[in-house]
């Protein structure tokens, strides 16, 4: 996958991390500024660039130490994720359209 692809698809699962979330919440509630958002946006969308680049673009070799090194900081305290209803909401919604017009 080309790096301007990678790129966008980084800061398409950054604003759907964000949207309707605590961070918005506390940010609509003045507890982040626009600033700090900002900046918390900026990161997210980093990090996430970072990792899709090594799992798509990297050679195994590369991608395989890159997760050792991030798996230190797995958090054992974290419940396990589950399919965001948010976002399956709206995947229904743009695909239903889509499947009436047959």
């Amino acid at each position: 996958m080309e790096e301007q692809n990678i790129k966008k698809l980084a800061l398409i699962i950054s604003a759907n991390c964000i949207r309707q979330s605590t961070i918005e919440e506390c940010q609509k509630k003045g507890q982040i500024n626009d600033q700090q958002l900002n900046q918390i946006n900026k990161e997210m969308s980093d990090r996430i660039f970072t990792f899709l680049t090594y799992l798509l673009q990297k050679p195994a070799d590369e991608y395989t130490v890159m997760m050792e090194a991030m798996a230190k900081h797995y958090p054992e305290n974290w419940e396990q994720p589950e399919l965001s209803q948010l976002i399956l909401q709206q995947q229904a919604q743009t695909a239903a359209p889509a499947s009436t017009q047959h």
